[in-house]
């Protein structure tokens, strides 16, 4: 059984009412909601104890969580904490090894370097995290300034920290020892804050993409 357009648009009203304004999931999770109240109408259920009860069965879907991969201190409804998960996972952990596999390389292999290369290594090291830097500054701007959900700008937001990695590497500016040595952490607080540029600018491009497919301004 098909609904009518008002009874659609009360549906609508509804994801409105509880915030649910996420473009990338609005239309499926819509479709979804339709389905099941249609389901419930052909069992001889009339249009309001279909909603009513299609409600309750998807409270617990709209209700604010968590998760481990982003930060007990971000949260949003567990629809969309579910999907981010999905997509991110493979992005935390390329964040991880990115932070720990300079420890183990330096930590385990100790290489010391001339004045000259490190004088270089330092210069492009801080030169590109100076470029790295104004750029997530500046997808952080942009996603903010466009006011649109998506999955991808929540991915996002749980990101701003990670321009820390970045300023500690440049406010220190030296990657070396006296000796000669790379310091470990430092290495890897700047390969790490270049994951995260990489991570940033990939979920700018999704997120942008998204809002061109629902043709929102």
């Amino acid at each position: 059984m098909e609904l009518s357009k008002e009874q659609v648009e009360q549906i609508e009203n509804y994801l409105s009412k509880i915030n649910f304004d996420f473009i990338d999931l609005k239309v499926e999770i819509l479709d979804h909601i339709l389905s099941d109240i249609e389901n419930l109408i052909i069992k001889s259920h009339s249009f309001e104890d279909a909603f009513v009860m299609t409600k309750i069965r998807w409270e617990k879907h709209f209700r604010e969580t968590s998760s481990f991969y982003f930060g007990i201190q971000y949260s949003e409804s567990k629809i969309v904490v579910k999907k981010a998960i999905k997509i991110f996972k493979p992005f935390f952990f390329l964040y991880l090894t990115a932070y720990v596999l300079p420890i183990i390389i330096t930590t385990n292999f100790s290489i010391t370097f001339s004045k000259n290369t490190i004088d270089f290594i330092n210069t492009s090291l801080n030169t590109l995290n100076i470029v790295f830097l104004f750029y997530s500054i500046f997808i952080f701007i942009k996603v903010l300034n466009t006011k649109v959900k998506t999955t991808y700008r929540f991915i996002l937001k749980t990101q701003y920290a990670g321009i820390l990695f970045l300023l500690i590497s440049l406010l220190k500016g030296n990657y070396f020892n006296d000796d000669g040595s790379i310091i470990p952490f430092l290495i890897s607080f700047q390969i790490a804050g270049f994951a995260v540029t990489y991570i940033c600018s990939y979920f700018y491009k999704k997120h942008k993409e998204a809002i061109k497919k629902y043709k929102i301004s």
